[in-house]
């Protein structure tokens, strides 16, 4: 529409991400072929790679034995997860401070940043992508291309076309011409399957499958030609993710790959405890709980639950259900995640009648959580856990006696 402002979506990528954080930790592997794998699995996939490596033929989901054979000199380094979250933590509060409409993925390196009307606080959007590369480049040592553009799909595409380093701008109306030249390959959103059926038709560039009508790609691809005629045209609504859904999220790492239940409970339960005591210290409201298992071969499933709760008594129950739900293999895990889309938590008014017995109980264990916090606060993280935290399972019982009575020591305001 006429007068209508143009977005400004910048795009940051760190290529091969996890491969980048160990060689900043460890410069002596830079000029190596370097690939992150679990170590000790046979059937070991290829989790990240630095370019070296991809220049050697090395892919990600390569299994580990396959990449040896192509190099025989390769430095594997076992994926650190724990690791990797903290330093996009470290790029998200560096990003923050341009704007507070940010996407990012969990550990790979992409960011979005939607700064549509901020030119009079910080200048042209260039200049803020550059500004955020020097401060990430000086900082922590990374160097992410950046692309500029109007949405979120041209924008990938123009960090793909520079790979591995580099910038690219897309202006105000030059999405399809930018597009045109470049392969389907390079379009995000099109399945494997729907880039085959397209090249199977002789239509390598996307203004060749441009060409195609609506009603034409609908014999392919059915409900999803609409879709796809977007795509091909670089139209892309989807708005970039603002602060007021923010994601929380919890890891363990585990010293040792385990399937052992009680030592899977005993890295479940302090995971679940972090993430409530985010929840409550932010007064943030958590709307779904999802759970991430990434096993000691590369391969990670994930599982959701429709609700989650600040109680970490009660989300330690809801997460160790929703573990038994997605845990569908004998391999040994490596590492596991807890998050939740939040909300700003809204004021409840208080009930006028007298609790029903469940809500009671709740209230209950909600005053022993906050007891526990107090302690925690004043001694230390480590001053009181739960008896899964100990790999202690018949001791729960007892141990919840014992938190209960701390109500008396530490007595709510009336």
């Amino acid at each position: 529409m006429p007068g209508t402002r143009s977005r400004a979506i910048i795009h940051l990528n760190v290529a091969d991400f996890a491969a980048r954080v160990e060689t900043c930790l460890e410069p002596s592997l830079r000029d190596y072929p370097l690939v992150i794998a679990p170590t000790g699995a046979p059937r070991a996939v290829v989790y990240d790679m630095n370019e070296q490596a991809f220049r050697e033929g090395i892919r990600k989901g390569m299994a580990l034995a396959r990449a040896k054979r192509l190099n025989r000199g390769i430095r594997v380094l076992p994926p650190r997860f724990n690791r990797y979250e903290k330093v996009m933590k470290d790029i998200i509060k560096q990003a923050l401070a341009y704007t507070p409409a940010i996407e990012s993925g969990e550990r790979d390196g992409h960011l979005f940043l939607d700064i549509t009307g901020t030119g009079r606080l910080y200048g042209p959007p260039p200049d803020v992508a550059f500004r955020l590369r020097k401060a990430m480049k000086k900082d922590m040592g990374l160097d992410p291309i950046w692309s500029l553009a109007t949405n979120k799909l041209v924008a990938k595409v123009a960090t793909r076309v520079v790979k591995p380093v580099g910038e690219y701008i897309v202006g105000p109306g030059e999405e399809e011409a930018f597009l045109g030249p470049l392969p389907v390959t390079l379009l995000p959103g099109l399945s494997r399957e729907e880039i085959r059926t397209i090249t199977r038709f002789n239509l390598a560039c996307v203004s060749q499958a441009r060409a195609l009508t609506p009603a034409q790609l609908s014999v392919p691809f059915a409900r999803r030609a609409g879709i796809i005629h977007r795509l091909l045209r670089g139209e892309d609504p989807a708005p970039v993710v603002s602060s007021g859904t923010a994601l929380l999220k919890a890891g363990h790492e585990f010293a040792d790959d385990t399937n052992e239940a009680d030592e899977l409970k005993a890295g479940l339960s302090p995971v679940a405890a972090s993430l409530c005591r985010d929840l409550r210290t932010r007064k943030r409201l958590a709307r779904r709980l999802t759970l991430a298992i990434s096993y000691s071969d590369g391969i990670c499933h994930k599982g959701s639950a429709p609700s989650a709760t600040a109680n970490e008594m009660i989300m330690f129950k809801q997460a160790w259900a929703l573990f038994l739900k997605t845990w569908k293999r004998r391999v040994r895990i490596r590492h596991i995640a807890l998050s939740c889309i939040t909300a700003p938590a809204a004021p409840v008014q208080a009930d006028l009648f007298a609790p029903s017995i469940a809500d009671a109980q709740t209230m209950k264990t909600g005053r022993v959580v906050k007891a526990m916090d107090k302690i925690k606060t004043r001694f230390g993280k480590t001053a009181i856990q739960t008896g899964a935290a100990l790999r202690k399972p018949g001791r729960i019982s007892t141990l919840n006696c014992l938190l209960l009575s701390l109500i008396q020591l530490f007595p709510l305001p009336q």
